[in-house]
């Protein structure tokens, strides 16, 4: 039996501050000694029929686990509740549950074989939807086991890495039983307990449950990176739980003033906010405090978060809060999924491959970040299963055990390695042919036949060829005359985009680009203007910085000239607004375009240009290398070389 921890002279001597100074030492020291309780004192407590509450995570009180549920062969028809269970079960509670079933708001690998046996249940409920099941108690707790600290000079003890739903748990269960450890860390925010709310006690030391990341791939970081380029300096962040929202994380470094508003925390927080890329200090509340429920990562995590004022453990009703969230300016949300189906709604399930499958606040976060001011929810996926077999861009949803978690209406942004696309405000072909431009390359004409056997697309669409990979590197943010602009290589998204450009346009113009009378641009003629390979053709889309809005203020494109003499030539041809004209903008697209086409091997360009387009002849003049001219009727022939 351990030495009770309170006659340790080092326990006395400590000053932490508490919530509440106003219980006596002496009285709190002994009423801890009569709580004091050995193992088996406790199993009869766990009465038939009781439901019970267990903290899970990094958390989970293993060793009451063991002695009052696993071990205890007189449990009959007990419901085990659970969050996020880590650690494995050595039976799974009888024959049809009859010593115990468990009940999971999320599933995780430990108990993955429960579930796909049908010998335990999964409740889909959010965090903050589940913890107003346990303070309306519509879940009556009987029994709570949990793990604490050691107490402080006043009798505190800390929930440490789980606050989670079992602060609310400890205030509405009939009978407390709390293991004490040595090894939970002191956190501020919610977590603090005072011992007189404990029933009883038992003194047990033992490390904390770690759950270390797994080494991830590189389809995986490029997804991440990807997420990456969405995020501001000065957003704050949520994220959950996965190899997908880890990567997002990695690529954070660099960024600045970043906030954590979060469910979940990891390891890698540590690494942000030790090189300042999160400083807390743009956030709208709580600022310079990270904010989370839960961690969920190894002990460089629990070490950092002992005594640490800058993070604060708090309650869902106060992290998941809807309200809450929506205080924060710039809140972005980071989530995962399973599928995405070509309307946009989002799905989490089970299936080989796939370690986890719950909801926790995702869908609360998601749908609140994408209506705040300047928010964004993201949603991010691998194209395809980590063997490449199958893609998780689908028509509709295959897996039988799958949730569908984001709607249609709830969709912002969806991320892949491939690209990110905004599904706001999009009709149901917009989004299909986004999707589509996003997926494997290898799987693109099959979603594209079942997008059109769908009738979400026309039936003439057609993709740019499968070896046409988004060229990322051209993607460029530029400052034109104190104008901020994202110039960025074409998508087939940018069909209509580039109609309501055309139509902005004067008469005039419109010949000018064509260099003959078009009055309209339909889907027939607008399509191969959408459709570069990025081998043969390029075009680049001038928008404004904000990449919540699609407008195009102006495109540029180059093709590769027809002939045996024009194999090494392209010709170049550009529309800009006319609110955006001469600012600059023109002449941009020229410099870089000539970069570009020299990058793809083109040792020239030519430009067909009417003789009374006295500006882009004044553009070409100005910025051409090498330059020459022949006349035809009215048009003249640039030629200029792509080396400079």
């Amino acid at each position: 039996m351990q030495q009770p921890i309170f006659e340790d002279a080092t326990i006395l001597n400590r000053t932490f501050s508490a919530p509440d100074g106003s219980w006596n030492n002496n009285m709190w020291q002994n009423e801890y000694k009569e709580k004091l309780r050995q193992p088996e004192q406790l199993v009869n407590l766990v009465q038939p029929g009781n439901k019970v509450y267990i903290e899970t995570g990094c958390s989970e009180p293993r060793f009451l686990v063991d002695a009052l549920i696993i071990n205890n062969r007189g449990l009959s028809d007990v419901e085990i509740f659970t969050t996020i269970p880590l650690s494995g079960y050595s039976d799974f509670g009888g024959k049809f549950g009859s010593r115990f079933r468990i009940k999971s708001f999320f599933i995780s690998p430990s108990l993955r074989s429960a579930f796909d046996q049908g010998n335990a249940d999964h409740m889909p409920v959010s965090t903050f939807g589940l913890s107003r099941l346990i303070l309306e108690e519509y879940i009556p707790i009987d029994v709570a086991l949990i793990q604490l600290g050691i107490p402080d000079s006043r009798g505190f003890m800390s929930l440490g890495v789980t606050v989670d739903i079992t602060r609310t748990i400890i205030e509405k269960a009939a009978v407390v039983i709390a293991q004490v450890n040595r090894n939970i860390p002191r956190t501020f925010g919610d977590g603090f307990v005072h011992m007189s709310m404990v029933d009883h006690l038992i003194e047990h030391d033992a490390p904390l449950i770690e759950y270390p990341m797994e080494k991830l791939d590189i389809e995986t970081l490029e997804v991440g990176e990807n997420i990456a380029s969405l995020i501001d300096d000065g957003s704050t962040i949520q994220f959950g739980f996965g190899r997908i929202p880890e990567a997002a994380l990695l690529s954070l470094v660099g960024k600045k003033d970043l906030g954590i508003h979060s469910e979940i925390i990891t390891d890698t927080i540590c690494d942000l906010m030790e090189s300042g890329t999160v400083t807390n200090m743009n956030k709208d509340i709580d600022t310079g405090k990270t904010t989370a429920s839960l961690c969920l990562g190894t002990r460089r995590l629990f070490d950092y978060l002992n005594d640490n004022p800058g993070i604060e453990m708090r309650k869902p009703e106060y992290v998941s809060n809807p309200q809450i969230i929506g205080s924060h300016g710039n809140m972005v949300a980071i989530n995962g999924a399973v599928e995405v189906d070509l309307t946009g709604q989002t799905c989490v399930g089970m299936k080989d491959q796939i370690d986890f499958f719950g909801v926790l606040s995702h869908a609360d976060f998601n749908r609140t970040a994408m209506l705040s001011p300047g928010g964004k929810g993201i949603i991010a996926l691998r194209s395809t299963t980590r063997d490449g077999s199958q893609s998780r861009i689908v028509p509709e949803f295959t897996y039988s055990h799958s949730g569908i978690i984001t709607t249609q209406t709830d969709t912002n942004w969806i991320v892949t390695e491939y690209g990110c696309v905004n599904l706001y405000g999009k009709s149901i072909r917009d989004r299909a042919l986004a999707l589509i431009s996003i997926a494997h390359p290898g799987f693109r004409p099959w979603l594209l036949e079942e997008a059109k056997r769908l009738n979400f697309v026309y039936q003439d669409q057609v993709l740019p060829a499968e070896s046409a990979i988004y060229p990322f590197k051209y993607e460029v943010k530029k400052t034109i005359q104190e104008n901020k602009f994202i110039i960025r290589p074409v998508k087939i998204t940018d069909e209509r985009a580039i109609q309501d450009l055309f139509y902005t346009m004067p008469q005039n113009d419109k010949f000018f680009r064509f260099l003959r009378n078009v009055t309209v641009l339909h889907h027939q003629q607008a399509q191969p203007l959408v459709n570069a390979d990025y081998i043969n053709s390029m075009a680049l889309v001038v928008t404004e910085l904000n990449r919540n809005k699609d407008n195009v203020l102006a495109v540029a494109h180059i093709a590769r000239e027809t002939g045996d003499d024009k194999k090494d030539t392209a010709e170049f041809a550009a529309m800009v607004d006319p609110r955006w004209q001469n600012k600059g903008i023109g002449t941009f697209l020229l410099k870089y375009m000539t970069e570009i086409a020299g990058n793809m091997g083109f040792k020239r360009l030519s430009a067909y240009v009417w003789e009374d387009n006295i500006a882009m002849i004044r553009v070409i003049k100005k910025e051409a290398a090498h330059l020459r001219s022949s006349s035809d009727t009215r048009v003249i022939t640039f030629e200029m070389d792509t080396e400079q």
